[in-house]
């Protein structure tokens, strides 16, 4: 089977944070790019990257709304209510919620 060269621009700092993760996954640059490749020829179907950190955002605020929802529901006058979050991240963590 022939093979033939994929290549792309990136600025030196995106290659450099990326290539540390893509290290930390196992893998080499050129794995990733032969397995996305490979991936796209044999399922036709291109990820989506444009969105994700929309995606991210709203998953993140949707987290922040949750905890601030289960932060009004607690009893006021109690040692939850004068907690630091920190404090009270611990004390939730410690009881089987």
């Amino acid at each position: 089977m022939s093979t033939a060269t994929v290549s792309a621009s990136v600025d030196t700092n995106t290659k450099t944070v990326a290539n540390a993760y893509i290290k930390q996954a196992g893998l080499t640059p050129n794995e990733l790019i032969r397995n996305l490749w490979e991936s796209i020829a044999s399922t036709g179907v291109v990820p989506e990257f444009g969105d994700s950190s929309s995606k991210r955002k709203q998953e993140m605020l949707h987290a922040f709304q949750e905890s601030q929802d289960i932060i009004a529901t607690l009893p006021r006058g109690t040692e939850l209510d004068t907690m630091s979050y920190d404090d009270m991240r611990k004390e939730l963590e410690n009881r089987e919620i």
